[in-house]
């Protein structure tokens, strides 16, 4: 429940500051990433090794980063680590799953409805807040 909450609280801190700066402060992600590894200690409600493994999916997102040149922001792929400390690698799959749905649909929705240009860049991390409310409600 703790584990949620500060997730929660740290994936819309970030939103926000997606959505106005299109950029994040990595502060607030590495203090997350303490508190999740603190909490784990106490509470210790997936092993290592999941943590490690979801930690890895995130570190996909980063190459795929460097390979599209910055098409995918390095911010998701930090952030989509420390979603893997948090949630292991199956649920951070999920996330991932639901988040790249949503923006998509809300990316053809630009194209389609508004006319916008196909390169515009849209803040992701919203997507990633609302998929893991969703995940939350399940």
């Amino acid at each position: 429940m703790i584990q949620s909450c500060v997730l929660l609280g740290t994936l819309g801190v970030h939103s926000i500051e997606d959505i106005r700066e299109k950029k994040i402060t990595v502060m607030v992600t590495l203090l997350s990433g303490i508190i999740g590894i603190s909490l784990h200690l106490f509470f210790q409600n997936q092993s290592i090794y999941e943590m490690l493994t979801g930690v890895l999916a995130g570190s996909f997102i980063l190459i795929l980063s460097r390979l599209t040149k910055g098409r995918i922001g390095m911010g998701d792929g930090i952030i989509f680590m420390l979603t893997g400390l948090y949630l292991g690698l199956i649920d951070n799959l999920l996330l991932m799953c639901i988040s790249f749905s949503l923006a998509g649909i809300w990316g053809l929705f630009l194209v389609f409805i508004k006319s916008n240009s196909r390169s515009e860049r849209i803040p992701f991390i919203p997507f990633l807040f609302i998929s893991y409310c969703f995940m939350i409600m399940r």
